[in-house]
């Protein structure tokens, strides 16, 4: 499980370095590259999740109506884990093995989201690529600008790091905002805590590296992001409870 080796699977199935890069950059934001990953709010560590699928004591009834996304592309719809489990099963491996996984992506994308596979076998922009991936493949509940550019950040840098050159920028930038227009449009941020991923958790860390707090921008609440938090809180007068709500965003100096 590791970039490098789904950056070489992907090209196996025949994807331009900016189609991987921008599979790969929603897969970041999904997953973190991780093929045995389990939502968060399923309160179920990984390793125990899929080897609990994998040896049965978690029913496939259990694992196609759980909600819970899961693997590389998280995986969540009912019909979408069926098949997931169903393709591990015949083939006699784990549903976290990465090969079926990328082969179960590749299916999809050439049957049931056929208009993704054609942007990503075109020759769109890095842009166009990872925005089309975003909307109609992994369909986040954030599809505002910012999340979309937030994953095409992370598109631009596997590219950099894979392809070993700067991508074009996209022929139809995101045009400004209309002066009535709020500038930051995944506004109201949901009240945050530890397992939550999302575009307002990342803009959480970059305000709180802003205030000189350290922390990475991941768009992951870890404890790391928990302890930086409680940090902020106590030196700010707020309660220290590690749950950034308003009050907090407030403090970080954002309209909320």
């Amino acid at each position: 499980m590791s970039k490098s080796s789904i950056w070489a699977k992907l090209k196996a199935k025949g994807f331009s370095d900016y189609a991987c890069a921008a599979i790969m950059g929603n897969m970041q934001q999904e997953s973190a590259f991780r093929s045995n990953n389990v939502e968060d709010r399923s309160g179920i560590p990984d390793e125990q999740y899929t080897a609990q699928v994998d040896n049965g004591s978690y029913s496939r009834q259990r694992f196609l109506s759980d909600a819970y996304g899961y693997g590389l592309c998280q995986w969540t719809y009912y019909t979408r884990k069926i098949a997931l489990y169903d393709l591990a099963k015949s083939r006699g491996v784990s549903v976290a093995d990465e090969q079926m996984q990328i082969d179960l992506l590749v299916q999809e994308l050439q049957t049931d989201y056929r208009s993704v596979y054609d942007v990503l076998m075109s020759d769109a922009s890095l842009y166009d690529m990872t925005a089309k991936f975003m909307r109609a493949f992994e369909n986040p509940a954030d599809q505002s600008a910012w999340a979309i550019n937030y994953r095409v950040g992370l598109a631009s840098a596997i590219y950099e790091e894979f392809a070993g050159s700067t991508p074009e920028p996209s022929p139809e930038p995101p045009q400004p905002p209309e002066p009535d227009t709020p500038t930051t449009p995944y506004w109201k941020p949901r009240t945050l805590c530890e397992g939550m991923q999302g575009a307002d958790v990342a803009v959480l860390q970059a305000l709180l590296q802003a205030h000189g707090y350290k922390v990475e921008i991941t768009g992951a609440f870890d404890n790391k992001t928990k302890i930086q938090v409680l940090a902020f809180q106590g030196e700010n007068g707020l309660a220290t409870d590690g749950i950034p709500g308003p009050k907090t965003f407030r403090a970080l100096g954002v309209n909320v």
